[in-house]
């Protein structure tokens, strides 16, 4: 944390080094096209001349009013959308519009008065377009970046439109759903309409695979009047849910409720009882043979 700390100081002390630099280039466009000396002083006028004539002869930074304020502009937003703000729910984007349509207004559009000999009008109208700019772009700035970290994880463009009507017949099993899109939740449906085909849940153990889709699945197979085999891996946790539901949803039987058996090998006394090699089980010769070879290689494993 402390050297994330760091950083953004580091940034911000270049972010205000970098605004500085623009305020000072439009103190010398100032001077430049004004001649006001702020300073009393023969040998700092002399040197500020000194340099601002060598800067005008390398890269004619002052050969019109516009040249120096367009590089600043470039400083001043970089300044503006590098500094971390606070976001003003008050403030929205005609207010950043409005400032910076009458800061650039003032700002560029005051280029003809020097020759004019309007020295007061044109460094007042430089200095409030100036500040009207670095509002707009300060606000500008605390925006974007409030709009960048409301969706940091990119939620809105892997987010999609999901069904959202309820398709329902006599064997349809419907999950409820409830999904983001478009900065809204919405409610919709998992329409297994033909649940006779196979069904797998794929998910990492806690995600909430039997809240969501497996006690679903039993409790309206339950309510179509369906008979259900259970593995209960948790029992008794499945066994609870099928128990209790059956027994306050028996009209979906239709005066045919199903008996409720349990199989349970870790504690034989509290199970019922089944016999996989019953007679009425085997229908012929395959099946008695089958059926004696798997007990066999479960008797012997390293007959497998």
């Amino acid at each position: 944390m402390s050297q994330q700390e760091d950083d953004l100081r580091a940034l911000a002390k270049i972010m205000d080094f970098v605004r500085g630099i623009s305020i000072a280039i439009v103190a010398a466009n100032i001077l430049w096209f004004t001649g006001v000396a702020v300073v009393h002083s023969n040998w700092f006028v002399i040197t500020v001349y000194r340099i601002l004539n060598n800067l005008n002869n390398e890269c004619g930074i002052f050969q019109n009013p516009n040249n120096a304020k367009w590089f600043a502009l470039l400083l001043l937003a970089v300044s503006c959308f590098g500094t971390k703000g606070v976001k003003s729910e008050s403030i929205k984007w005609r207010h950043v519009a409005a400032a910076l349509a009458v800061g650039l207004t003032l700002f560029i559009g005051c280029w003809w008065m020097p020759a004019k000999g309007w020295t007061v009008m044109y460094i007042a109208s430089t200095a409030l377009g100036y500040v009207a700019l670095l509002f707009g772009g300060v606000w500008a700035g605390r925006i974007l970046r409030g709009n960048l970290m409301d969706d940091r994880f990119n939620n809105e463009n892997e987010s999609f439109m999901q069904e959202t009507r309820l398709l329902k017949n006599d064997y349809s099993i419907n999950l409820p759903t409830r999904f983001y899109y478009k900065r809204k939740w919405h409610k919709g449906w998992i329409n297994v309409v033909n649940p006779f085909r196979a069904t797998i849940v794929l998910g990492t153990p806690g995600s909430g695979k039997s809240y969501a889709v497996v006690n679903n699945y039993i409790k309206q197979c339950i309510e179509n009047g369906y008979s259900a085999y259970l593995y209960d891996f948790k029992y008794p946790d499945l066994s609870v849910i099928a128990m209790n539901h059956l027994l306050a949803h028996k009209e979906g039987y239709k005066g045919r409720v199903p008996e409720f058996r349990v199989i349970n090998f870790d504690d034989p006394m509290r199970s019922h009882r089944c016999n996989p090699i019953a007679p009425e089980f085997m229908t012929d010769i395959s099946d008695a043979y089958e059926s004696a070879y798997t007990i066999m290689l479960n008797l012997n494993k390293t007959w497998v």
